[in-house]
């Protein structure tokens, strides 16, 4: 995989539909410009609400990433060794675990 040398690439995930917004999640992966094997991407998660997830992990392309402040990282190698994996979870204390799914807005 390859990303331009002149954009930013973002992907967005959603939850799968909760009755309570603090149980949604989005999550915004980045590839920054000309991305390498050892490029450490960007990943912010919010809420239903529009807030940070103060912490959880976040499964995501076979690997379990951990969230603080809304915030976690996943290298791009990682990412594409990963891309096939269907799995896409994030776990919370507290709450139970929210499936979600690639979207395309």
């Amino acid at each position: 995989m390859k990303t331009p040398l002149d954009k930013t690439i973002s992907v967005t995930y959603h939850s799968h539909q909760t009755k309570k917004l603090e149980m949604r999640w989005r999550a915004v992966l980045v590839f920054p410009p000309g991305a390498q094997p050892d490029t450490i991407l960007a990943i912010t998660v919010t809420d239903g609400t529009g807030a940070p997830v103060e912490s959880g992990t976040l499964k995501l392309a076979g690997h379990q990433i951990k969230i603080a402040n809304g915030a976690g990282t996943l290298s791009y190698r990682d990412f594409v060794a990963g891309k096939h994996e269907k799995a896409l979870w994030l776990h919370r204390k507290g709450m139970l675990p929210v499936p979600g799914a690639l979207t395309f807005a």
